[in-house]
């Protein structure tokens, strides 16, 4: 049973340098989600199908204003391969990621090879459940939505970045609007699907208040997923330049999973590959503060460098990454779809 947390705890918490505080922090969101949610690490095979994107966020490396990389789409053909050899090597959850379009016959696209997927691996799967998918594509409207879920998709990511107002107009451009992914995380959850949201920590201007009110309004929004990790600063972008952050994001990052952890104990926390690029502790860690999800990066690797969210992305290879997960004392059931418990639990209250 989660406790409710005061901005000053919270507060006090995320100010702390005291080594001593975080492993008290971490040893107790490793029993919470032990004891929440079990000591299955669940895996999302990551597919970033397209690096085309209609918006220009100031802190991402593929934003529609970078002309320095190379923009790729892979076909219907080639995502739904992708998809089904996953099938067939064990994976029975995926990650479909794209920079954004709303455009209708970019998203009929997908409608269309999320049909397909579903249906090839519900034909192959004795249970006839098939692979479980969630979308990662951005802002869209309910219709939309609707469509993709209709299609076979049940799950959704879509980050608010943060929650303070004035934080959110500073980091994107005219013409992108809080209220609107406000109205975006409002639909997907009277669609239907399990929602999930997070942040980047460690933005210019970000302070410890930010992150106090971003964890309230995790609770606030009764979000089913999580997905946080450090801001990776990318040279082709207009906040590169900008003024660091007064803490240190890597170890931020950890306070903030275990702490949702504790706040909200049944919800799914991504273990995010940028954690596991900043420090080579990341996937151990994360797990520690309290992550269940992992996603190993299926994504061709003539492609992989122009998904290029941040700088000095790296790749580990899936088995190295169970080999790890494992090694840290956690388990790792690929043929489960491992969906959000808190999930199961606010659908059984409607």
């Amino acid at each position: 049973m989660a406790k409710s947390w005061s901005d000053k705890e919270i507060t006090s918490i995320l100010s702390s340098r005291e080594p001593r505080m975080l492993d008290e922090l971490f040893d107790a969101a490793d029993r919470c989600r032990r004891d929440s949610v079990g000591p299955n690490v669940f895996l999302r095979g990551l597919i970033e199908f397209s690096n085309e994107c209609q918006r220009n966020c100031y802190y991402c490396g593929i934003r529609k204003g970078n002309l320095s990389i190379r923009r790729y789409r892979l076909t219907n053909y080639e995502i739904i391969a992708l998809a089904m050899s996953a099938f067939e090597g064990g994976y029975s959850s995926l990650t479909l990621q794209s920079g954004e379009s709303d455009e209708t016959r970019e998203i009929n696209e997908v409608v269309h090879f999320v049909q397909v997927i579903k249906a090839q691996s519900q034909a192959r799967d004795n249970t006839g459940q098939g692979l479980g998918i969630t979308l990662s594509i951005g802002e869209l409207t309910f219709d939309q939505y609707q469509a993709l879920w209709e299609a076979g998709a049940h799950r959704y990511l879509l980050r608010i970045e943060t929650s303070d107002r004035q934080l959110f107009s500073r980091i994107h451009p005219p013409g992108q609007y809080y209220d609107k992914r406000l109205h975006c995380l409002d639909a997907l959850k009277t669609i239907g699907y399990q929602v999930g949201t997070g942040i980047m920590v460690g933005l210019p201007g970000q302070s410890i208040e930010n992150l106090v009110r971003d964890l309230q309004f995790f609770v606030e929004r009764d979000i089913d997923m999580l997905g946080i990790g450090p801001y990776i600063p990318h040279p082709n972008t207009p906040l590169y330049k900008q003024p660091a952050f007064d803490f240190d994001p890597f170890i931020m990052t950890l306070k903030i999973i275990a702490l949702a952890r504790l706040m909200m104990p049944d919800i799914n926390i991504v273990c995010s590959t940028a954690l596991q690029i900043i420090n080579p502790r990341g996937l151990e860690l994360g797990l520690k503060a309290g992550a269940n999800i992992v996603m190993p990066v299926l994504t061709p690797e003539d492609n992989r460098g122009n998904y290029s969210l941040y700088i000095n992305k790296n790749y580990t290879q899936p088995q190295e990454l169970v080999d790890r997960i494992r090694m840290f004392g956690y388990e790792v059931d690929p043929w489960t779809w491992g969906d959000s418990r808190h999930y199961a639990a606010r659908q059984a209250q409607e």
